[in-house]
C-alpha cells in the first residue's frame, strides 16, 4: 500500500472519530449533563432550572429582535440587533405572599 493511500485512510479515520465524538457530546448536552469545563465550578442539580433564560423572542424587522429574558425571577425586555442594544423595561420579581404571584 502506498504512503498516500495510507495517509488518506488515516485522514478519514481521524475525521470519523471527530464526528463520533461530536455526536456523543451533543447527545450528552441534550440530556442535560453539565460538562465540567462549562459549569464555571458551580455544581447545579439537573432538575434545577437555569437562573438565566430567554422566555420569548420576536423578530421586529430584518435586523432587530425583541427578547424577554428571565434572570433570577426578574424579567428584562431587550431590543437587540440595531446599532446598540437597548433595555426597554425591567419587570421586578413578584414579592412572596403577593396576590397573583
Amino acid at each position: 500500500m502506498s504512503i498516500y493511500a495510507n495517509a488518506v485512510i488515516m485522514l478519514f479515520v481521524t475525521l470519523a472519530a471527530f464526528v463520533v465524538l461530536a455526536k456523543l457530546l451533543q447527545a450528552l448536552r441534550l440530556r442535560g449533563f453539565a460538562l465540567p469545563w462549562r459549569t464555571n465550578g458551580i455544581a447545579r442539580p439537573l432538575a434545577m432550572p437555569s437562573p438565566l433564560a430567554i422566555e420569548q423572542s420576536c423578530m421586529v424587522d430584518g435586523k432587530r429582535r425583541l427578547l424577554l429574558i428571565r434572570c433570577d425571577g426578574q424579567r428584562v425586555l431587550l431590543l437587540t440587533g440595531g446599532p446598540t442594544d437597548l433595555v426597554i423595561s425591567v419587570i421586578p420579581a413578584p414579592r412572596t405572599g403577593e396576590i397573583g404571584a
